[in-house]
Parts: structure tokens; C-alpha cells; sequence
């Protein structure tokens, strides 16, 4: 019954169009309220008391609770509503259509399929079955993931916590119980124009920002030789973008780049950006620049949950008992378990779909997936433990 609803729940999520504002100009589309306030009357027809956060700025957090407050245990559903844009997705990427056992549609896969998959196991049964070994429940529906985890982040600094959290995500039905840090960053330099006829008459920022990326590497290098993770391995770096110059008979007088770099846990952000200034000091002194700044885009922390710990276990008990494979996993993807982790001593990301389909013009989730999810998160209420047994870290 369970897994039959979610088919049915996917496609109203579907339908109402929640693209982040950052991803699209057209107001009829953009923005969480809309499937917010769906959201909430399909919870509060559950029993949940449904709470919101920052509503009158038109992209709410929703959090809704079942259980009673006081509760030994808290468990932790959490699922974003944004999705990314359609620009060049055709025909209606907001009607949902099924064709060759697949579900097609925007946020079909990311992140609306898990979504559904979660909500669809929240039912009657597996909700007392939970209160009844001691368990409050928590779903919460958040905003602004797509661009910067925004709304977990809002989470935690308001104030939520949880023992135990299960970040709704197209993970194959993986558990994801690790995955890196984002630390993304952007550097400013400032050289000094010239005729391109005579170039010894300036400083060419876009040379000297080639040299301070070659010290960055360098130094990222060294990071690889001395760090590894069991589940994660070594740290990654990625320079996504630089831009600089005005035309080619110019002297470059600025350039900016921006780079990703994937932290382990354990491992410091500030000291690496104390790194990247020190390099960017050592140039200004030799004179190959003229001025410089780095800026922080994001900063999200990685996480790492024992795979000893109970969600872990029962999610795998869980997975075995629907016939699944129960995979564990690491991954160097970002998502909202790195700012949950921060108050929650056990979370995995889990959900039915793929990230390889995630903001592709044909987004869609296979219905094998999806059924399989659904069950094995109802299977899972069954498989935590009470919530006096068990519980590391609470």
C-alpha cells in the first residue's frame, strides 16, 4: 500500500512547480510556498503537527512532528523542495508521465522521488510502531538546497535537533553514511593594464593568477599525499572557473577564479584558505600582482556516521528484510547531512533514484526504485531498535 502511494504523491509533487528562485526568472515557478503549504495539509491529514519556518519570506522551512515532545528518541526525515530550472527541458516537465517503468518530470529524481518515497512509509502502522519503542518523529521539508544548502543550514541555527536523521536523496538505494565537505572559494587579483604591444610596461594579472594556482595545486598535492579517509580517500580539488582580461591586445589588469575543493572530515577549511592567502601575500611581495582577494562561497561540513551505529544497521537490516542489497557508501557529493550532522549523531543520506538523472533535461526515477525505497524506509520503522537500546552518541 505503502509503495502503490508513493507513485500516486510523486505526481502531485510533480506538479507543483518549486525551482529555486536562482534557476529560473518566472515567478509562476519559482519558489518552495507552493508545495510548502502541500506539504502541510498532507502531513497534518498524517497527525503531524506542522510548524514553519520564516514563512513570510515566501520560502519557508517546514517542520512537522509526530510523537510526544519529550520523547527519549528523535528520528529525522528531511527532503529539499527546490529543484533546479527546465530551461531547454522539453515538452511539460511539470506533468509527470510514466513510460518504459520509469516516472519522468522535474525533481522526479531530486529531490521529489525521495521525498515521496519517505512520505509515502510515514503510515499509520510504522508511525505508532515508532512512538511505541519511544521515538518522536520529524519531517522536514526544506528550502534553498540547490544552491548552497541553505534551509538545513536555517535548521540548525534555529535551533533542530535530532538523535537520528535520514536525508532523503537519489542515492540508488545506497547508504551514503560519509561524504565530503564543500569548501568553495573565489580569488580576486588585480594587475596592472598595458598595451599589449608592451607588455613590460604592466603586470599581467592572468599570468599571475597561473602562478598562484600552480602554489595552490602544489600545496593541494601535499594534501593528497598526507590525507586519506577509509570511506572517502583522499581530498579533491577542482578550479571551475577564470575569467580575465578585457581584450587580447591588453594587458590583463584583473582575473578571478573560483575553486572547489572536497574536504575530509577532520580536516580544517581555515587552514586551507590561510594557505591560499599565504601563497596569494608571497606574490604581492614579489611584485607578479598587484592587489588580491579571496572570498569564501560556501563552507559545508563533511560528515561521517560509524557504520557500527544503529541507523546504519537497521537501514541494512531494513534493505535485507525488502530483499535489497544493503550497500554502504561514501561519497563525494554534497548535501544537507553536512549541516544536520552538526547536531544529529547519526545520519545518512538514503533514497530511492539516481544522482547520475539529478538536473538532466530528462530527469526521471525508474518506478523499481522508487516501490523498493518506500518499502525499505516502512521496513526501517520496524527495524530501529527502542530507542533506550542502541543509541550511541545521543
Amino acid at each position: 500500500m505503502a509503495a502503490a502511494g508513493a507513485v500516486e504523491l510523486l505526481k502531485q509533487l510533480i506538479g507543483i512547480p518549486s525551482v529555486n528562485p536562482e534557476h529560473t526568472q518566472d515567478a509562476r515557478i519559482a519558489g518552495e510556498e507552493r508545495l510548502s503549504c502541500f506539504l502541510a495539509g498532507y502531513l497534518e491529514e498524517q497527525g503531524f503537527e506542522v510548524t514553519w519556518q520564516d514563512r513570510e519570506t515566501g520560502r519557508p522551512n517546514l517542520v512537522a512532528s509526530y510523537g510526544p515532545e519529550q520523547a527519549p528518541c528523535t528520528l529525522l526525515l528531511e527532503a529539499h523542495m527546490d529543484t533546479v530550472g527546465v530551461d531547454g527541458v522539453p515538452g511539460h516537465p511539470f506533468q509527470a508521465r510514466i513510460e518504459g517503468g520509469r516516472l519522468y518530470g522535474r525533481g522526479a529524481c531530486d529531490c521529489k522521488g525521495p521525498m515521496a518515497a519517505g512520505l509515502a512509509a510515514l503510515t499509520a502502522d510504522a508511525l505508532e510502531a515508532l512512538v511505541g519503542k519511544g521515538y518522536r518523529v520529524l519531517f522536514a521539508a526544506v528550502m534553498g538546497e540547490e544552491t548552497g544548502n541553505t534551509g538545513a543550514m536555517r535548521l540548525v541555527q534555529q535551533g533542530l535537533r535530532a538523535d537520528r536523521a535520514i536525508v532523503l536523496e537519489p542515492t540508488d538505494l545506497s547508504i551514503v553514511h560519509a561524504h565530503k565537505g564543500a569548501l568553495w572559494f573565489e580569488v580576486h587579483v588585480a594587475g596592472r593594464a598595458a598595451h599589449g604591444a608592451n607588455p613590460e610596461q604592466g603586470v599581467n594579472a592572468i599570468v599571475g593568477m597561473a602562478r598562484l594556482l600552480d602554489r595552490i595545486l602544489l600545496r593541494h598535492q601535499e594534501d593528497r599525499r598526507r590525507l586519506h579517509h577509509e570511506t572517502l580517500g583522499p581530498p579533491t580539488l577542482s578550479v571551475g572557473q577564470i575569467h580575465g582580461g578585457v581584450a587580447v591586445n591588453v594587458v590583463p589588469d584583473h582575473c578571478m577564479m573560483r575553486i572547489d575543493r572536497r574536504t575530509l572530515p577532520g580536516e580544517d577549511g581555515s587552514e586551507i584558505l590561510e594557505g591560499v592567502e599565504a601563497e596569494l601575500d608571497a606574490l604581492l611581495r614579489e611584485g607578479l600582482l598587484l592587489g588580491g582577494e579571496l572570498k569564501v562561497l560556501k563552507e559545508g561540513p563533511p560528515f561521517h556516521t560509524d557504520e557500527n551505529s544503529e541507523l546504519v544497521q537497521a537501514l541494512g537490516r531494513a534493505c535485507e528484510r525488502a530483499g535489497w542489497p544493503a550497500r554502504r557508501a561514501g561519497s563525494g557529493w554534497y548535501s544537507d547531512a553536512g549541516p544536520l550532522s552538526t547536531v544529529c549523531p547519526e545520519v545518512v543520506a538514503f533514497g530511492p533514484g539516481s544522482i547520475r538523472q539529478a538536473h538532466t533535461s530528462d530527469e526521471f526515477i525508474e518506478l523499481e526504485s522508487l516501490h523498493a525505497g518506500t518499502v525499505i524506509l516502512s521496513e526501517l520503522c520496524r527495524e530501529l531498535k527502542p530507542a533506550d537500546a542502541g543509541r550511541e552518541g545521543a
